[in-house]
């Protein structure tokens, strides 16, 4: 893996630099940035001998030295947040010969509501990859005469959009990537059973626009909340080759409007957006190295709580300020971020499964099966999630990981592999 940063990019706080990242997410423009490192954790997933045969070392596996079928070898990324102590933010894996590009970005000033900027994209030579956002956060009032991106109240100026598609053509047309051109939306969708789940978690904040609404009523304003998940196929092409890339995202607005229907003031949300991309011709949604990429990415819980923290302190320095409404909105945008968990964009690749609530014993192994990751037990105690499918998983306890198929290959008579004590893991029962 080739690991892609840039000491100058970690100063751009201006929202500048957020618009030329953002400009098309799927198509790899280089959107260098700091904030990664690599743990080394190989994977091997060698789909080849059906498994039937029992899994014993035999002359041919010790001299063949290599399992049958292609071989996925995977390096655990640990993505860092430099301004908060450089502590780990989020880790994913990324296939041998990948680069990995981008970071969390520290804020500037302007952009005081926001913790971050985060973007990273994991790409191959051959143009597949996935790109993966935080969370992005927006301002906007009628009638304020702002140029798109400029610092409006904490956050980048950006009137709402109609839909995920139109955001893109608009960012786009302001600073398209190089040598993206032609950038076209294919479609765009609601993903129904996605949209159910975020808005059952997001329900409080419904629910308090209800109440609020009827504090207003006196005076002719209205406040609106709406929350869906979206799915947006995108074509384009990469220094003139034709590139297909699905997006998803959840899409989020808070609007108080005038009584004449003019907004007074909005904040919306793209929350937990990502990409997976790949020449056309070929299905990146199916793609097993980009899929094993998209569902090994997970927050760590001490950075979580950090982003939690610098919530609940932003909404004590407002309220201290004398702003109520704004407080309400720190509050609002605290909530959804540690509410919206990873599953409600895991979901897009498989559809949405119902299963029983948090606290049910059987809630972690449900929520694998439908990801199509297993949660293995390590030698030291710990567990790590990694793709399903595979009947042979080894690790050496350093965060290296060895997955594969075929029942005649034997690891440790492997002069490619054999450097290393390895041992064979199981999951978690």
């Amino acid at each position: 893996m080739s690991l892609k940063t840039s000491p100058a990019a970690l100063a751009r706080a201006s929202v500048l630099a957020l618009s030329s990242t953002l400009a098309l997410a799927a198509c790899g423009g280089d959107a260098s940035m700091s904030g990664a490192d690599s743990g080394s954790a190989d994977s091997s997933g060698a789909p080849g001998a059906d498994g039937a045969s029992a899994a014993t070392t035999s002359d041919a596996a010790a001299t063949r030295g290599a399992p049958a079928g292609p071989a996925l070898h995977l390096e655990e990324v640990v993505v860092r947040d430099p301004a908060r102590r450089d502590m780990p933010a989020y880790r994913l894996l990324v296939p041998e010969g990948w680069e990995l590009e981008g970071g969390v970005t520290p804020v500037g000033p302007g952009f005081h509501m926001l913790p971050l900027f985060s973007d990273v994209t994991v790409r191959a030579p051959d143009g597949r990859g996935a790109r993966f956002w935080g969370l992005l956060e927006f301002g906007y009032a009628d009638r304020v005469p702002l140029p798109l991106f400029a610092p409006y109240e904490g956050r980048p100026f950006f009137p709402i959009p109609d839909s995920l598609g139109s955001y893109w053509r608009q960012v786009f047309e302001l600073s398209p990537a190089e040598g993206v051109t032609d950038l076209e939306v294919v479609s765009e969708r609601v993903l129904k059973d996605a949209t159910k789940h975020v808005r059952e978690m997001l329900a409080p904040l419904a629910e308090s626009t209800r109440q609020e609404n009827r504090q207003l009523a006196m005076t002719g304003e209205s406040k609106e909340f709406s929350v869906d998940a979206r799915e947006l196929v995108l074509r384009y092409l990469q220094d003139g080759e034709p590139v297909r890339a699905t997006v998803f995202a959840t899409f989020r607005q808070s609007i108080y409007r005038y009584p004449d229907g003019s907004i007074r003031a909005a904040m919306w949300n793209i929350d937990h957006m990502y990409a997976m991309f790949a020449p056309e011709g070929v299905d990146a949604t199916t793609d097993p190295a980009i899929a094993a990429v998209v569902r090994s990415r997970r927050e760590d819980p001490a950075w979580q709580q950090e982003i939690q923290r610098w919530y609940l302190a932003k909404n004590r320095q407002i309220v201290a300020e004398g702003n109520a409404k704004i407080a309400a909105a720190a509050r609002a945008a605290a909530t959804a971020r540690t509410t919206q968990t990873q599953d409600v964009l895991d979901i897009s690749f498989q559809g949405w499964k119902s299963r029983n609530a948090a606290n049910d014993a059987g809630h972690a192994s449900s929520v694998n099966a439908i990801h199509e990751r297993t949660t293995y037990a390590q030698p030291g105690g710990t567990t790590v999630d990694l793709p399903s499918h595979y009947r042979n998983v080894y690790t050496d306890g350093q965060g290296h990981y060895v997955l594969h198929d075929d029942a005649n290959w034997d690891i440790g008579a492997d002069p490619a592999w054999n450097q290393r004590d390895w041992q064979r893991i199981e999951p978690v029962r």
